[in-house]
C-alpha cells in the first residue's frame, strides 16, 4: 500500500538518525514515480581531476557489485554526464531533475553512448537528475533510472518529487555527524556525547527525552533557550518560538529551500552564535518499538572552532587566497576584531573582507557561513 506524503515525509527524516533506512525510503520514491530505482551519487574528497563518482545510497533496484561495476566500467561517461546535469541544475536554488535529452541532440544519439547501452542492459534507458545541495555540489546527486518501455518523468511524477526531494535534501544535510558518530560508535544514543554540536530528543508535546552534554553547556551559556517546569523545550526568544512551534506542526514545514538546506536554520540568539536546527523524528530503535512521534533538535555553537578543509569551499565559490586564509580563522571562532589584531589590519578592512566572503557563499550571517562549512565535511566528534 502506498504511503501518504506525510508518512513518507517522516520516513525520509528518520534517516537521520539510521542512514541505513535510505534504501527503503528510495525505493518508496521510486516506487511513487514508476522508476526503477534511484541513485544518491557523490563524489569523494580528492581534487578534481582525480574525483570519483561514488554511490552513497540506492534503492534495492540494484545490486551492488553490478552498480560498482557499472561505476568502474563507465565511469568517464557517468562523470561527464553528471557535469552536464549539475550545469543545468545550478540554475535555481529548488531542486528541479534534469532529464537526459540534455546529454544528446536524439534518442537515437543517446542509445549510442556506451554507458548508455551499459544501463540497457539493466532496463533503464532514460535517467533524471539534479543536486541536492549546491552549495556543497560534489554531495547529495539524486538521480531516477527508468525502464526501457517508458519515457521520460511525467508533470505529475515531477510535482511529487518536487515535494518529497527537499526534505531528502535537508535530511542527507543533517544527517552528517550523525553519520559520522554512527561509523565509530554503536547506538545515537549512547554515544551523543561524543558530538561538538548539542543534541536533544523531544517528544511530540516539546518535552525533552534526552539531551547531549554539549547542548546542555549551550543551555546554561547562552540562555536562548530553557527548559520549563513542565520539561518542555522553550525558546526565549518570540521570533523564534513560533519558528521553532511552526517546524513542529508538521513536516511539510521543512525543506522551504530546496537544494539549500542550510538557509532554514533558526539564528537563536543576537550574538549570531547559535544555529539551530530541527527534523522530525517518528523512529529511533534505541527507543524502542513504539513510535517516537517526537523530534530532533540540533544546535552549533559558531563560536567554536570548526575542523574543515578550506580548499573546496574556495574552489566552489571562487574565494581569492586572502579570502581563503580568512576562512580558516572564522572556522577557529575568532571574530572580526581578533582577526583584524592577529594580522594586524584595520578592522575596516577585514569587515569588508568578510563581506565579500559572504556575498559570494551567499551567506546573511557568519553563523550561516560556518553552518555551510558544513556541507563540506567537518569533524564533528570530540576527542
Amino acid at each position: 500500500m502506498a504511503l501518504t506524503e506525510e508518512q513518507t515525509l517522516l520516513r525520509i527524516y528518520d534517516t537521520i538518525a539510521d542512514q541505513s533506512l535510505l534504501p527503503n525510503v528510495l525505493d518508496e520514491i521510486s516506487h511513487s514515480i514508476s522508476a526503477l530505482g534511484a541513485i544518491v551519487f557523490e563524489w569523494d574528497a580528492a581534487p578534481v581531476a582525480k574525483r570519483k563518482l561514488r554511490a552513497h545510497c540506492f534503492s534495492s533496484y540494484f545490486d551492488p557489485a553490478l552498480l560498482q561495476g557499472y561505476i568502474d566500467r563507465c565511469g568517464a561517461e557517468e562523470s561527464r554526464d553528471q557535469d552536464v546535469f549539475e550545469a543545468h541544475s545550478l540554475r535555481a536554488d529548488g531542486i528541479d531533475l534534469i532529464d537526459d535529452a540534455v546529454l544528446a541532440p536524439s534518442i537515437e544519439a543517446l542509445r549510442q553512448r556506451r554507458n548508455v547501452q551499459a544501463l540497457e542492459r539493466f532496463g533503464i534507458l532514460h535517467r533524471a537528475a539534479g543536486l541536492l545541495n549546491k552549495d556543497n555540489t560534489a554531495s547529495a546527486r539524486f538521480s531516477v533510472q527508468l525502464s526501457v518501455g517508458r519515457g521520460m518523468l511525467t508533470q505529475e511524477e515531477r510535482l511529487y518529487l518536487s515535494k518529497v526531494l527537499p526534505h531528502l535534501a535537508k535530511a542527507l544535510d543533517l544527517g552528517r555527524p550523525l553519520n559520522q558518530l554512527a561509523r565509530k560508535y554503536k547506538g545515537l544514543l549512547a554515544a551523543m556525547n561524543r558530538l561538538k554540536i548539542g543534541l536533544c530528543l523531544l517528544d511530540q508535546k516539546g518535552c525533552v527525552i534526552t539531551s547531549n552534554d554539549e547542548f546542555n553547556r549551550q543551555i546554561d551559556t547562552y540562555r536562548v533557550f530553557r527548559i520549563d517546569p513542565r520539561g518542555q523545550l522553550r525558546m526565549q526568544s518570540d521570533n523564534e518560538a513560533r519558528r521553532l512551534e511552526e517546524l513542529k506542526t508538521h513536516a511539510r514545514h521543512h525543506g522551504k529551500f530546496g537544494a539549500r538546506p542550510r538557509k532554514e536554520a533558526i539564528r537563536a540568539n543576537d550574538e549570531g552564535f547559535l544555529c539551530m536546527e530541527l527534523a522530525p523524528l517518528n523512529r529511533l530503535d534505541e527507543a524502542g518499538s513504539t513510535p517516537l512521534e517526537g523530534f530532533m533538535l540540533m544546535s552549533t555553537d559558531t563560536s567554536r572552532p570548526v575542523l574543515c578543509d578550506t580548499a573546496p569551499i574556495a574552489q566552489a565559490f571562487g574565494l581569492t587566497p586572502a579570502e581563503t586564509t580568512l576562512v580558516e580563522s572564522i572556522a577557529r571562532g575568532a571574530t572580526n576584531a581578533q582577526i583584524a589584531e592577529e594580522r594586524n589590519r584595520a578592522l575596516p578592512t577585514i569587515n569588508t573582507q568578510v563581506k565579500s566572503i559572504l556575498s559570494k557563499t551567499d551567506c546573511a550571517t557568519r553563523t550561516q557561513f560556518v553552518r555551510l562549512m558544513m556541507s563540506f565535511g567537518v569533524d564533528h566528534l570530540a576527542e
